[in-house]
């Protein structure tokens, strides 16, 4: 094949798997044309297209396909098929693996298809339960408290790097919903600049967790900076310290560093950077969204406390008090319309034209406190609500803009892409 110049296209080799990752082959193409016509043969889907792994991005452009690296990995798949990412991929290899978190999806599907049972035999349970022994319950390490650490992975050798790691999976699965949702919009599909937007705020959101280390310590009662809600609950229990551990390290530790370094020194997630239970291990219920104040019926819960507690635990909700899906998302999406289709908008409080989204405020909305509360199934109202988003464009005056910037300064893109 013939550039402009009339000399040949040099062969690049690249890899194909399909959706599923049952076999993949090293492929030698010089044009998509090639590529896709070799991958046919490897793959006999009909109507094949070609998807990157790495967000499901379709390639149909020549020029844009001439522009990626050498051992890229393709998916082959149908036209109209959902793509499994690489990250969602692993994420569920990582659920396959892990016995608790299959009782979880067999206690969800429970909840969906009987809600209300479901609810009852909750309350008849927690009325019902045995008192806890106080001293187990301050136990920390696998060797003193071995059955609690039945299913868990051989590397969690304390109480608090496991729920600290338990967190970090549900901020994580906000993660992997917020990306999915908005790639697979039809706006990121069908407008190239739209696109580059969207993986810049996926790449933000994924530096602010890593500065928060996932915001680990929600659930971890080592935690010395606990949640405002705590002080005002009267029956908060107290405990000696246990020894701070550390959550799963990422892994480039010093990139991690950095930005954690950078997000501590300007105070951006402070606030929200706290333990959501009592020293002993208690977790009160916040109440339902609609209300402001603590939950009446007093749900409480120790997952520090026993096996069966820590199991129950996984079915108390992070609840968005803005949702995730029908608000926060809907939002931000409009949000990048907006400044693709028009970007001549003036910032309503400097008057400058505005040049990206608030992205902090957004990050804020979908994975912290800020937004989140904690509340016990029965207080959990899954209905449509009216809290709307404070999301908006922002120009570069505004201090947002600037912290978030300097952000994405001090990180080092070559490193990040190892995260």
């Amino acid at each position: 094949m013939l550039n402009l110049f009339g000399t040949t296209k040099k062969m690049k080799g690249y890899k194909v798997t399909d959706n599923a990752r049952t076999k993949k082959y090293g492929i030698g193409a010089n044009s998509l044309k090639m590529l896709l016509d070799k991958a046919k043969l490897k793959f006999p889907i009909k109507d094949c297209h070609i998807y990157l792994s790495t967000d499901g991005f379709e390639v149909s452009d020549e020029d844009y396909f001439q522009s990626l690296e050498p051992q890229t990995l393709f998916i082959i798949a149908g036209p109209n098929e959902i793509i499994t990412t690489d990250s969602d991929f692993e994420y569920e290899k990582l659920r396959q693996r892990s016995p608790l978190l299959k009782v979880a999806d067999i206690i969800y599907e429970f909840i969906e298809r009987n809600p209300d049972k479901f609810k009852r035999m909750i309350c008849e349970y927690e009325k019902k339960k045995p008192q806890i022994d106080i001293e187990k319950t301050h136990l920390s390490l696998r060797s003193e408290h071995s059955e609690w650490f039945e299913g868990q992975e051989e590397r969690c050798n304390s109480k608090e790097e496991a729920m600290s790691r338990r967190a970090q999976d549900r901020i994580r699965s906000y993660y992997y919903k917020t990306k999915d949702e908005l790639t697979r919009n039809k706006l990121y599909r069908s407008n190239a600049k739209a696109r580059v937007m969207f993986d810049r705020i996926l790449e933000k959101f994924r530096y602010l967790l890593i500065g928060c280390d996932y915001f680990s310590m929600i659930f971890d009662r080592s935690c010395v900076k606990k949640h405002e809600f705590l002080k005002k609950n009267d029956n908060a229990e107290n405990a000696e310290d246990d020894d701070e551990t550390d959550a799963r390290p990422l892994p480039n530790k010093r990139l991690k560093q950095i930005i954690k370094e950078y997000t501590t020194k300007n105070e951006l997630l402070d606030e929200w950077s706290v333990s959501l239970c009592s020293d002993l291990g208690d977790f009160y219920c916040q109440g339902p969204y609609s209300e402001n104040q603590p939950c009446n019926k007093d749900h409480c819960i120790n997952p520090y406390a026993s096996r069966e507690n820590l199991i129950l635990f996984q079915v108390w909700n992070l609840d968005h008090q803005i949702e995730l899906s029908r608000t926060i998302l809907p939002s931000l999406i409009q949000n990048v319309r907006d400044l693709v289709e028009n970007p001549n908008q003036k910032c309503p409080i400097h008057k400058k034209r505005v040049v990206d989204i608030s992205v902090l405020e957004y990050f804020l909305e979908i994975f912290s406190l800020k937004n989140l509360k904690l509340v016990h199934i029965v207080c959990h109202e899954k209905v449509q609500r009216s809290n709307v988003s404070n999301g908006r464009l922002i120009c570069e005056n505004c201090h947002e803009y600037k912290i978030v910037k300097e952000l994405l300064d001090v990180s080092c893109p070559e490193e990040v892409d190892a995260c």
